[in-house]
Formats: structure tokens, sequence, C-alpha cells
């Protein structure tokens, strides 16, 4: 059986194989033992179960899955099953252009006729298989049937796949047909051969006869029935108990006639010629008997000077269904020629009588012979049932078990049985129900009533699966009945075997089967990852809005770790802030950042005549303006106030806050133009000397960073100056130069 890719039905998966043969040679000549041989062979099936072999060289070409042999093998009652089959699972299926890969396939359960049993290759994993691992497996279905009949074997499956956290698992179920012949026993003698003359009542016994082309026939069959026919139909036996069968079979219906003895008591015709001493002597009879077509059967002695009576003892001359002629004669001569003195006729199917005529009395005996049948008497044994066996559950012990005693038994689930549960007793493992099978000494068979056995299993638990937010229950088709939590409180409506969770916490599952046992979960946390904390701020601190729904928290700066632990941080520093707020169940959030600008920072500008310069402008952007209006390309932390009015600068920082200076006022722009006219630096910038031309002699300098700060003071030497022990950066230097103080901006490297 192949099967091409379908979308997920129960229908369209197909599980299942053949198992190891197992030999029996028993031979019992004595048809009293067929009911022991049954049970003998009944035991080694129930007990001699093997792992199955897999056939790997079976390929379902063009297809993805399926299973050898396709057709079920006929077995016949009473006499040993055994066949392995294997099937091959499929990796996966397309539904409208999707692919589901399967993960897991469940064999739950075959059933089978009475007598029969079936295990897995798998049986140690409880017949689950991954495809991934192995595509092929196998099971045995083997034991004794113990009734004939066509049975549906059943298979249900639950197969498991990739998407089984949002669809479920599917259950699956198809069924093989499977025929069991009845028993083939048979009794053979010389007049007539039986098959299925021995087994538990109600029997049917086919009856052919060993000697055709007989004239008659007559059959008693020992039930009351009789039939005259050369082959008759079968006879069924209701009754326990034993049968004799009669059997005569005739070559004839007539019965077979003999000639004896013929008397003549009186004759006449003879005339008492010479050789009678005319008429003084006796005449000298004998007699000549013919068949219808006037040959000569007999001739009889001849009595010499005998008168009347006189007879003939005849050695049984076989007659026929004709006439025949009783000649009387005298014997005469040499002179004379024999006298005949009349004759008479007789029925050869006839017994003995006396004919008489023309002078002529005749007495013949006749030995009559009915026919002769064979005759044959053979036995039908019919045997009755033992009584229905009675059960019971012992709930405190969980043991099932019957007071009615057999020769052997058999347990049943769900009328499929119970591997090596041939005891009295039998401890249950799963609710359902449980029935047993009592057999007696002569293999008939009587089953008990279903026993229902509820057994709420104290230490299973369903297990779940989740996948994204996403949870399913495996092994759901197992269970009818379900009910979610959230925090152990009932989610209203979720009833199916996969739910989709939108807020965090802990999920269960309450899963109930049809017998009222309930089965609870692990509790399994799910955080919700699209769950933020919610974050304000003020000038001087930043909170948890929404601090009620959590537990601890952790604040980062720029994405680095402030190890306080708060739900309201004062924020010193500019940056981005952010929390990691953990909730009552361990899982953890990342809020959004939250720009905080540091409102306690204002930047200054300093000023040596008419330059002017931001202090801690270090990792800012710069702006300058004039009046409130912005100066184009003015973006340096220094600038040379060449214009009259009040100078101001907007520092902005990596995180885009703003930050405004402290304004300058600028009132003459002549220095500049004094500087510029007369006063040069070169080299600039300088790693050592710089040099100041136009100086009529040596001035007095200083010379201060772009804080302000007093770095070195002096008088020049010979116009120059040393700056080799500056760090790198820019300077600014101021001379008095007739009365006008000019700075000079310096650049070191």
């Amino acid at each position: 059986m192949v099967l091409t890719n379908q979308t997920i039905t129960g229908t369209n998966f197909v599980i299942l194989k053949k198992y190891h043969k197992i030999a029996f040679i028993l031979i019992f000549t004595d048809l009293n033992f067929k009911g022991l041989l049954f049970l003998v062979l009944s035991f080694v099936a129930f007990s001699s179960f093997s792992q199955c072999s897999i056939d790997y060289n079976y390929s379902p070409s063009g297809y993805n899955y399926g299973l050898s042999p396709d057709t079920l093998p006929i077995g016949v009652q009473g006499q040993v099953y055994n066949e392995d089959l294997t099937f091959f699972l499929p990796l996966d299926t397309t539904d409208s252009g999707l692919t589901v890969t399967f993960t897991d396939f469940h064999i739950t359960s075959i059933n089978l006729p009475i007598g029969m049993t079936w295990e897995c290759s798998n049986s140690f994993n409880g017949c689950h298989y991954d495809p991934s691992i192995d595509q092929y497996g196998c099971v045995n279905l083997g034991g004794v049937p113990l009734q004939s009949g066509i049975y549906s074997v059943d298979v249900e499956l639950v197969a498991t796949h990739n998407l089984s956290a949002l669809a479920g698992t599917v259950p699956i179920s198809f069924s093989l047909p499977l025929e069991i012949l009845p028993d083939t026993s048979s009794s053979s003698n010389s007049g007539f051969a039986m098959v299925g003359n021995t087994g538990c009542s109600p029997i049917q016994v086919s009856f052919t006869n060993n000697n055709p082309g007989m004239a008659a026939y007559m059959w008693d069959f020992g039930n009351g029935n009789i039939s005259m026919l050369e082959n008759p139909g079968p006879q069924i036996y209701n009754s326990p108990g034993t049968y004799i069968v009669n059997y005569e079979a005739y070559s004839s219906t007539s019965s077979s006639y003999f000639l004896t003895n013929v008397e003549v008591v009186d004759a006449d015709g003879w005339d008492g010629d010479a050789e009678d001493g005319f008429g003084l002597l006796s005449p000298d009879p004998f007699i000549i008997i013919k068949d219808q077509s006037g040959n000569t059967i007999y001739t009889s002695s001849i009595y010499v000077d005998q008168n009347f009576p006189v007879s003939w003892s005849i050695n049984n001359i076989p007659l026929q269904n004709q006439t025949y002629t009783i000649e009387v004669w005298d014997q005469d001569g040499p002179f004379t020629a024999d006298d005949f003195c009349g004759s008479l006729t007789f029925s050869g199917f006839s017994n003995s009588g006396t004919i008489m005529g023309g002078g002529e009395i005749i007495n013949y005996s006749t030995l009559e012979i009915p026919p002769t049948p064979i005759t044959i008497t053979d036995t039908v044994n019919v045997f009755s049932y033992p009584s229905v066996p009675n059960i019971m559950y012992d709930t405190l012990s969980n043991l099932i078990y019957t007071d009615s005693s057999y020769f052997a038994m058999q347990w049943y689930y769900y009328n499929s049985p119970i591997p090596n549960a041939t005891d009295s007793s039998f401890n249950p493992s799963s609710s359902g129900l449980y029935s047993i099978l009592g057999i007696n000494e002569y293999g008939c068979v009587t089953s008990s009533n279903d026993l229902l056995v509820i057994i709420c299993d104290s230490i299973y638990q369903p297990s779940l699966q989740l996948n994204g937010s996403n949870f399913v229950m495996l092994d759901s088709a197992l269970y009818p009945i379900y009910q979610w939590y959230h925090n152990n409180i009932t989610i209203p409506n979720a009833t199916n075997p996969y739910f989709n969770a939108n807020s965090s916490g802990m999920y269960s599952i309450h899963a109930s089967d049809t017998f009222g046992c309930t089965y609870v979960s692990n509790q399994v946390l799910y955080c919700d990852g699209n769950q933020q904390p919610t974050l304000d701020d003020n000038l001087s601190n930043v909170w948890v809005s929404d601090s009620l729904n959590y537990i601890s928290y952790d604040w980062l700066l720029n994405g680095l770790n402030l190890n306080i632990n708060n739900s309201i941080l004062s924020t010193g520093n500019s940056g981005m802030y952010s929390v990691v707020a953990e909730d009552v169940y361990g899982c953890q959030y990342l809020s959004p950042e939250v720009l905080v600008c540091d409102q306690n920072f204002t930047p200054l500008i300093n000023s040596i005549g008419s330059v002017a310069w931001v202090s801690d402008s270090a990792g800012y952007s710069i702006q300058w303006y004039l009046d409130g209006n912005i100066l184009i390309n003015e973006t340096n932390s220094t600038i040379f106030m060449s214009s009259t009015g009040n100078y101001s600068a907007l520092l902005i920082d990596q995180f885009g806050c703003d930050y405004w200076t402290n304004s300058i006022s600028n009132i003459s722009s002549n220095y500049n133009n004094l500087e510029l006219k007369e006063i040069s630096i070169f080299p600039n910038p300088s790693k050592d000397l710089i040099f100041i031309t136009n100086l009529d002699n040596d001035k007095k300098y200083s010379i201060v960073d772009l804080k302000g700060d007093l770095i070195l003071s002096g008088i020049t030497k010979n116009h120059s100056i040393n700056i080799s022990s500056f760090d790198s950066g820019i300077y600014f230097l101021s001379l008095e130069l007739n009365g006008v103080m000019i700075i000079k901006k310096i650049i070191k490297f």
C-alpha cells in the first residue's frame, strides 16, 4: 500500500508491517487431541514474540510512505498466525503550499481478532517513531486466531509535526482487512470424508462421498437429518455432544435371486415305447432350463425308470430379471427319440412357487439375497463453551481478576489482547474497557463482559511545548477535554490543546480523559517579548511609571549598567537612560531609552581682548551667535570677535542636548586691525619655537589655554618663545604693543 502526498488527515497516514515467522510442527494422529493441539499452539504464540525484522529493501517508488505487504495474508482458525509488516514514514507533507514536517509518529493501538496480539519494533520507546532518525519501522501480528470471520484490523496513531504548536497533534486511524478461515481439520474413511468434524458449537461439517457412481446412498447425520444424495450438503450441529454418522452405499437396489431346486410333481407326454417296456416300465425323466433368449443354462441328471415326482438340487444358479423355461423330458433310445413331456415358465426375480399347465406340475425353489450396502459409521464431536468469566476490579490493589477456572486465559484491552497477560489476574495501567477470554481443554473460547476500569495516573503529567508565544500539549489526541490556566487562573474559552499566550506568566493545562481523570501539566514560564516598562522623567529624575508590574530594576546609562535597583533614578549626567525591569515570574524586560539632558551644566565663555572661547567644550558640537544671529562657519570652540556686539555659543552633546553659554560683549575692532597689520607669528602651527614679527624689541607676554588658565609668561627672547613643553592644542598669546593688548592664536602639534 502506498499513498501520495496529501493534506494532514487521519486516513492519509499509513503505518505498519509484518513479523518474524514462527514455525510449529505438532503432529497428532488422534483427533481427540485436536483441542489440546489448539491450546498448545495458542500458548506458544502468546509467549513467543520476538522483535520484527524491517525490510529495508522495500521502497515505495514515487511515493514518500507506504506499507509492505499492503494486504494481510489469510489466517486459519486455530493455526499460528505470524506476519511482519514494514512501514515507511513520511518526513513531511504539503498542505495548500505549506510544508509540514513530521517529528513523531506514535502507534497507540491495533485492534485484532481474539487470540492475536501485536508488537512494534520500537516498543522500548512506547512505539514512538521519529522519521528524521529512521523512516523505517515494523510491526508483528501474531498469535492463534480463535474464531473465523472477516475482521477489520483498526490501527490508531498520533502524528506530531512542526505546526503542532499551532494546530495540535493529528489523530490517525485506518483499517486493514483480515480474513480468518474456518477450521480445516478433517476425517476420512472408506465410505466418506468430513471437514470440520470437531469443534465448538455450533459447527458446520462438510461431507465428501468416497464411493461415487453407486446405485443408491443413505446418510444419517446423527443430528436428525437424513439424505439419499450422493453428495449431500454441509450439516449444522448446534449443540455439544457426540454425533454418529451412518453411511450406506448400494451398488444395486434390487435383491439377488438364485435357483436352488426344481421338482417335477407330474408330467405326461411320454408314450411307453420300447425303451420304457411298452408301458411296463417308468419314464426316465430329466429337465432342461433355458433363459429368455433360449440359451440352455442347466441340464439335469437323468432318473432311470423313475416315476414322478422327481426333484433336482441345483447349486444356486443366479437368476436375472427375465422369464425362464423349465422343459421336462423322458430319455429314450437308442431306438426312439427322447420324449418331450412339456414345459412351464417362471420369473427369475420371484420367490419359490409352483407352476402347472399342459399336464405338468413343477415346484421350483429360489434363494433371495437382499442388496448388500457399504456401511460405514464415523463420529462428529461438538464441544461446549466454558461458562462466561466473572471479572472484578479491586481498586485498592489496582487488580482485575476472575474467580472462574479455565484451562487457559487471555486478558484484553478494548478487544486487543494484552501481551503475556494470561493469568487469572492483571494489574491494569490505563483506564478503559477490559475483558478476559476463558479457554477450555477443547479450545472453546468464551469472553467475559467488558469491565470499565478507571485509573487516574498520579505520576503522569501532560508535556507542554513552547514555540515563541504558542503553547501546545504533546499527545493531545489522547484526551478530549482541555483547559488552559494563567497563573493558576482559568483562561476563559481556552479549551483547545494549543494556546497563543499574550501576556507573561506561568501557563499550564488541565487535560481530562473520557473517564473523568484530569491531569495537570507543569507550569511553563512565558515572557512577553513585546512588553516594555514605561519611563517618565523631569529635570532631575527618570522613573518607571508602571512600577507596580515589577519587583526589581537595573538602570542603564548609554547601555552601561549603573547597578542601581530602584524604580526612580536621579539623573546627574546627560545621556540615554533605560531600565531592565524584572517581574515576579523572573521575566526581564528592557524599556525604551529616554534622553535626559544635564540641567546643571552651563558652558562659560572666556575671553582675552577680542578672542573668546568656550571652556569645557570637549565632546560638544558648537555654533556661535552674534546678537542672537547665527554666525556661519563659526563652529570652533574659539572665535575672534571682529564685530561689535554680544557673542554667545550653543553647545550640543552627542545625545542632542543643547546648552547655551553666557553672552560676552565686544566694543571695538581696532585691536584686531592693528594686530593684523603689524604682528604675525610663524611657524604656526609649531612644534617648539615661534617667532613674532614687527617687534622693535623683546616684549612682555603671557600664554593661556582654552580654559583661560595661564600656561607661560615672560619676555620674548630674540622675538621668540619656546613652546616645546606644551601639550598639543590651541593656545592664546597676549602681547602689549604701544599700549594695546594684542592676542594671537597659537597651535602646538
